[in-house]
């Protein structure tokens, strides 16, 4: 692992988002997958700097969704398309043609993992992943004693996911499922970047770098990743010995 501290969140997202244009750079076709949530919201600003600035371009990219909530869809306050949408699709004027993503709505779920299956297949493999933390360590939707073998699948909300879960949404949702790629990709993809930020991320950052490789923390996963860069403020990495 490649670890990376910075002083604050902003250094932190900055960091993360110097290696994400290094890798386009290197490689402009490549097949990218951005974690939703509120930490990456600093990489992306950062990215979308980097666009309009011309030092970046994503053009050549496509971009395939980590996850989203079982019964929302890209028009959905607090759903994971939507804030991709929000704050780097619709920024960077990223065609619609060049994302593939989860329709948590779809009445066939399992046909929206076999169909995410294929097009990574298509493609080889991810070139590169943007990834946050759940507070129990999940990675997208893989939730605490996930099988380490799945690619896509329909999964159970952990507890703690659905308890977090509120701040998504601006009203009530009873999210009970998520649609997620599966640890098989994560772990095959080309490069990693995780990015964890403020004190409440510090015990499951000690945990991820530290503990032994446990489906119980699907995050300790990483360490078995060839290519992974964990990007950290000092207050996540404030227990990593």
């Amino acid at each position: 692992m490649n670890t990376h501290i910075a002083s604050n969140y902003y250094e932190m997202s900055l960091q993360a988002a110097e290696l994400i244009i290094r890798q386009v750079r290197q490689k402009p076709d490549s097949l990218v997958c951005f974690a939703a949530g509120n930490t990456p919201l600093g990489t992306f600003s950062c990215l979308v700097e980097a666009v309009h600035a011309g030092r970046i371009s994503f053009d050549q990219c496509r971009f395939i969704s980590l996850d989203e909530w079982v019964g929302l869809g890209a028009s959905d306050e607090g759903s994971c398309r939507q804030t991709l949408d929000r704050h780097f699709f619709e920024p960077c004027g990223i065609q619609e043609q060049n994302i593939h993503f989860f329709n948590g709505t779809s009445d066939d779920l399992e046909a929206e993992c076999k169909a995410m299956d294929d097009f990574i297949g298509a493609h080889g493999t991810i070139d590169l992943l943007l990834l946050g933390v759940g507070m129990n360590g999940h990675l997208g939707f893989n939730e605490p004693h996930a099988d380490f073998e799945r690619y896509s699948h329909v999964t159970e909300l952990d507890s703690v996911t659905k308890q977090v879960s509120v701040k998504y949404f601006p009203e009530q949702k009873n999210v009970q499922k998520g649609i997620t790629l599966g640890i098989k990709h994560l772990i095959q993809a080309n490069m990693a970047i995780l990015i964890a930020d403020g004190e409440k991320k510090a015990d499951i950052m000690r945990l991820a770098l530290q503990h032994e490789v446990t489906n119980e923390v699907p995050v300790t996963v990483l360490q078995r990743h060839p290519n992974v860069h964990v990007c950290m403020d000092e207050a996540a990495a404030a227990l990593v010995r």
